[in-house]
């Protein structure tokens, strides 16, 4: 069925109509404008099961995506955009805090074992590291260590203020982490914001400015260790969904973000 008004679009994989709207309108919250084929709106559970190759509508009057720099929006709208991709559900739904995907992945940022083993949540012998240490995914068979008065992955899903927290503290260090891994070769994030950069994907080339809320997400997506790589080395890595760390530097850059938004 085609739009009965406005412009028609195709959800691609990994879309979420908070995404599209934040590409497609330049603004994210603006998703309540999308409609089905038939004019009507979305509900909160039709947002939620979204399927490649659906047919939705955008607004005729919608304005061209935005651009780089600020004009995206603000550090908050950056973790509402990522929230919303990580989650698979609109900025707003409270449902996101409480979401656990396939691989054990909790919450609006999708934490797993290990980066809570890092933040000081938890602890456990044998945590998922992209499917290592013989383990194919996060069990949460550890103890937790009632950070911010957590003790149980139901509480922390059940904690929306800590998983904010935890966020900011997941930033913090992946940068502290990535500017000691540049700073072996004499280098530090500094150097390459705002530089054009050029990668191949899967043999697609791809030209991405390098931005700091870029650089966030896909130390979010890769680790640290994956970004320092990328920008040391041109090294392209994907997460076990096929994710490409691109995706985020690419989706996520162009935020008015600063150390002291996190730090």
């Amino acid at each position: 069925m085609a739009c009965t008004r406005g412009n028609s679009y195709i959800i691609q994989a990994g879309d979420t109509l908070y995404i599209i709207a934040q590409n497609q309108l330049g603004d994210g919250n603006r998703w309540r404008e999308i409609m089905k084929p038939n004019g009507t709106p979305f509900t909160q559970t039709d947002a939620g099961n979204l399927q490649v190759g659906q047919e939705i509508c955008l607004p005729s009057n919608s304005p061209p995506p935005p651009g780089g720099g600020a004009g995206k929006g603000n550090f908050r709208d950056m973790l509402e955009a990522l929230g919303a991709f990580e989650s698979g559900l609109p900025s707003g739904n409270p449902n996101q805090y409480k979401v656990e995907n396939s691989l054990g992945f909790i919450g609006k940022y999708q934490f797993g074992e290990a980066l809570l083993i890092d933040l000081g949540y938890y602890n456990t012998t044998n945590p998922y590291i992209g499917g290592g240490n013989g383990v194919d995914r996060n069990y949460w068979y550890g103890t937790w260590k009632g950070k911010n008065g957590i003790n149980s992955k139901e509480q922390f899903k059940n904690s929306p203020d800590v998983q904010e927290k935890a966020i900011r503290e997941a930033f913090n260090l992946n940068l502290q982490r990535l500017n000691t891994a540049l700073g072996q070769q004499r280098k530090s994030v500094d150097n390459y914001l705002d530089q054009r950069k050029t990668f191949n994907d899967k043999g697609v080339s791809k030209t991405i400015t390098i931005t700091l809320s870029g650089i966030l997400a896909g130390a979010h997506l890769r680790g640290p260790y994956g970004v320092a790589n990328l920008l040391l080395s041109d090294q392209v890595s994907y997460d076990e969904y096929g994710t490409s760390i691109l995706k985020y530097i690419e989706d996520y850059g162009g935020y008015n973000v600063t150390p002291a938004d996190f730090s």
